[in-house]
């Protein structure tokens, strides 16, 4: 019940692997073409001579036409005597001639062929050399029609001896019929009298039989069509073999692609998530093929998506107050994308935090080491997190940096004490986005079960699929996972922030000279 699911995902895995590697399969396909056009541009050309010989009956063999003989007897004699003009008793006399020919050379190369509906048969040699192959088509013939008359002359000279063997017999019982047929009494010489007249009519019978046989012919057979000239047999091979090489080639590539996609693939598409199991929730989409030549940014794709992603989570209901953005695996955190994410929400009116759990601090930020941070409320319950956080040029958005991990405080990253640290935060009415490590790992195992959603970002080109495989079968907690799909470039932090700087470099144009106006990255706290 199960075979066609199984057939049918499997066609499926095959088309996607032949897709996401087309130029292995194209260059497996050319090389085969090209290997079979090579393989007949090297090989010399092979020349076929053929000639006909029609078989003549012969008188006591079975092919001889009777009253009683039917169409397959005939039929069954011509095939055998196709099987005569191979064997190695006629090949010996043809590779005797030559001293380059051997029998078991003459046996891979001489082909008979019997025409349906005839008494001919088709010799036909091949060879490099197309002198030598009209020769030996012309010489098998011969062999073949001089064996064929030496095995009559045997048959007939047995007969001969036979039918005289015979004679000699009947006329010794002859002679001692016609003595006994003078004495006795007079019945007696009576049966010995016709003893001898039948004798008389069965040595007249020999007799004859022997003439008959005495000048009976030797009807082998003969040529009716000499060797003709030869031609190049290589022009069906020149076409079939390319075509073969390149069938085989694209079988090869294949399996090859096949195996790549086993071993080498990754996500490209939210198809791929999806059948992996994992539910998407947003996808930036492709870069068509004129922003792919240009080198386009496509910061617009990533900005609409977030803002697809904001909404979607504001739908929910209750809306979840912290949200765990992942990579999928044991990786470092996309602070890019949680970044984004953040700036989306305080941008529409959202009091929003930013933690950070690793990484480097926010570019152009310059958070200390020793600046409090997540570490810190971990380890200290009395301390305020909410003094901690550090502000940015989004008026509500905050960060609260990761402030600097050791081994203790590692151990306390645990989804109780992480979620109890964050509460505060929650209680004064902030959303939290938590930039968390991979998944995979235990500090982001940990984190992803102190959120109320975990977001999975699969980077398209980057992320393998037995790495969504691997979230997809992950529970922790009853916490909803659903995965945000990106792009591996033109959604990264360096693109976005050189966006924002043209943006605010033409407001300051238009504004004329501001103070103190900012560049650097929105998250980038600013000066007390």
């Amino acid at each position: 019940m199960t075979t066609e699911p199984q057939s049918v995902d499997t066609h499926v895995a095959v088309t996607q692997a032949v897709r996401h590697n087309s130029f292995v399969v194209i260059a497996f396909l050319a090389l085969g073409a090209f290997a079979g056009w090579s393989y007949v541009g090297s090989a010399p050309a092979t020349y076929t001579s053929t000639t006909s010989v029609l078989v003549n009956p012969a008188v006591g063999n079975p092919y001889a036409p009777t009253p009683s003989s039917v169409r397959q007897d005939e039929l069954t004699s011509l095939e055998t005597e196709a099987q005569v003009a191979r064997s190695a008793e006629v090949l010996d006399a043809v590779a005797a001639q030559g001293e380059d020919l051997t029998t078991r050379q003459l046996e891979k190369l001489v082909q008979v062929v019997v025409p349906p509906n005839t008494q001919v048969l088709q010799i036909s040699y091949s060879s490099t050399d197309p002198v030598v192959a009209q020769q030996v088509a012309d010489a098998v013939a011969a062999a073949y029609l001089d064996n064929r008359a030496r095995r009559f002359d045997e048959v007939n000279s047995a007969r001969i001896d036979r039918v005289e063997s015979q004679t000699l017999a009947v006329v010794k019982d002859l002679r001692a019929a016609t003595a006994a047929a003078q004495v006795g009494t007079s019945a007696e010489r009576s049966f010995q009298s016709e003893l001898a007249d039948a004798l008389r009519n069965e040595l007249v019978s020999l007799r004859a039989q022997r003439t008959a046989l005495e000048n009976s012919e030797s009807p082998a057979g003969a040529v009716i069509s000499p060797a003709s000239k030869p031609a190049a047999a290589g022009g069906l091979t020149t076409t079939i073999m390319p075509v073969a090489g390149a069938l085989a080639g694209l079988a090869l590539g294949c399996l090859i692609a096949v195996l790549l996609e086993r071993f080498r693939g990754v996500i490209r598409s939210k198809r791929d998530v999806e059948a992996a199991g994992l539910p998407v929730v947003a996808a930036v989409p492709r870069k068509s093929l004129r922003a792919r030549l240009t080198r386009s940014s496509g910061t617009e794709g990533f900005d609409a998506t977030i803002r697809r992603l904001r909404a979607t989570i504001l739908d929910i209901d209750p809306r979840p107050d912290i949200i765990a953005i992942a990579p999928p695996g044991d990786g470092k955190s996309e602070a890019h994308v949680s970044e984004a994410v953040a700036e989306s929400f305080a941008k529409a009116g959202h009091r929003v935090v930013l933690v950070q759990t690793d990484g480097e601090p926010t570019a152009g930020g310059g958070l200390a080491v020793g600046e409090p941070g997540l570490a810190q409320a971990l380890l200290h319950e009395r301390l305020n997190v909410l003094e901690m956080l550090q502000p940015s040029v989004e008026p509500l958005l905050c960060l609260l940096p990761h402030g600097g991990f050791t081994p203790q405080s590692r151990e306390l990253l645990i989804s109780d004490r992480l979620r109890q640290a964050l509460s505060p935060l929650i209680e004064a009415g902030h959303l939290v986005v938590i930039q968390s490590q991979g998944i995979d790992s235990a500090e982001g195992e940990a984190i992803v079960g102190a959120s109320d959603l975990g977001l999975v970002v699969v980077t398209a080109g980057r992320t393998r699929p037995r790495e969504v495989e691997q979230v997809a079968q992950v529970r922790t907690r009853g916490v909803a996972l659903a995965a945000l799909v990106v792009g591996p470039k033109g959604s990264s932090r360096r693109a976005r922030r050189a966006a924002r700087s043209t943006n605010r470099l033409q407001d300051i144009d238009s504004d004329g000279a501001q103070e103190g106006a900012v560049t650097s990255d929105p998250l980038t706290r600013t000066r007390r």
